[in-house]
């Protein structure tokens, strides 16, 4: 894969293009290709900001949203314009995209060199090491996010994190845990619970996140590494991985309302 990295520098406009391929002399012989993928990058970008403003709040005249809303949008507009399925970035790694998408949308460059601020909006608040173009793929977990719940809708991922990034963030940690089948089967199962224990799981506490008990009971039953691992949340059928998580969540849930 070939991507072209926009940068700004005493207010002039520049680019270079990024590979993760060998090349003999320069990345430079994969211009065309990554022209053609920052092409279909400002399409996705403007995807994922008209998608924003259509779930926008606003309060006093300022615009409220959730991070977990700024992240599905990004995610959700990569996925369904198959970005990722581009022949080039098979098998590459996605902080080269994430690269190219953040500087793009940091100093709203379209490919055609204009300006377009509005791209600005996509990014969440703590977001300036950005500008650094880091190499650390932690510091794009925002990104890694939003496409992980790509094939979610929002109101799912909504329901099933109680609209709080840090819910998701739980769970992502988890990397036994990464499956849509098993999303799929906790939100079965916080879908059938009453309104005190969804109140619950969506409400803070001093010394950490009440939603964070999915993530560690659930992790107990499937984990990442040692005896147990072998079989992940996605080998087993829909209906098993069901019963699984609902008598593992119901114990959880019991335990701590007894």
């Amino acid at each position: 894969m070939a991507v072209l990295v926009w940068s700004e520098r005493d207010g002039i406009l520049g680019n270079s293009i990024h590979s993760g391929r060998r090349v003999a002399l320069s990345a430079e012989e994969y211009r065309s290709e990554a022209e053609a993928l920052d092409l279909q990058l400002d399409e996705a970008l403007d995807m994922a900001w008209h998608a924003l403003t259509l779930i926008t709040r606003r309060e006093n005249g300022k615009a409220r949203f959730d991070t977990l809303e700024q992240a599905w949008v990004w995610g959700r507009a990569i996925h369904v314009l198959g970005v990722m399925r581009r022949r080039g970035m098979i098998g590459e790694r996605k902080i080269l995209l994430w690269q190219a998408l953040t500087a793009k949308a940091w100093y709203g460059i379209r490919s055609d060199s204009t300006r377009d601020q509005r791209w600005r909006e996509l990014i969440p608040s703590k977001s300036r090491k950005w500008l650094t173009q880091p190499t650390d793929i932690d510091a794009y977990r925002f990104l890694e996010i939003g496409y992980w719940v790509r094939e979610d809708s929002l109101q799912q991922v909504g329901e099933l994190f109680c609209w709080k990034f840090s819910n998701a963030n739980d769970l992502f940690d988890r990397t036994s845990l990464h499956s849509v089948e098993l999303r799929r089967a906790i939100l079965h199962w916080i879908q059938h619970q009453d309104g005190k224990v969804r109140r619950f799981l969506g409400t803070p506490i001093h010394d950490g996140k009440r939603h964070a008990l999915i993530a560690k009971a659930l992790y107990k039953h499937f984990p990442a590494k040692g005896p147990g691992s072998a079989l992940l949340p996605q080998h087993y059928p829909e209906d098993e991985l069901r019963s699984i998580v609902w008598e593992v969540l119901d114990s959880a849930r019991d335990a701590y309302f007894s």
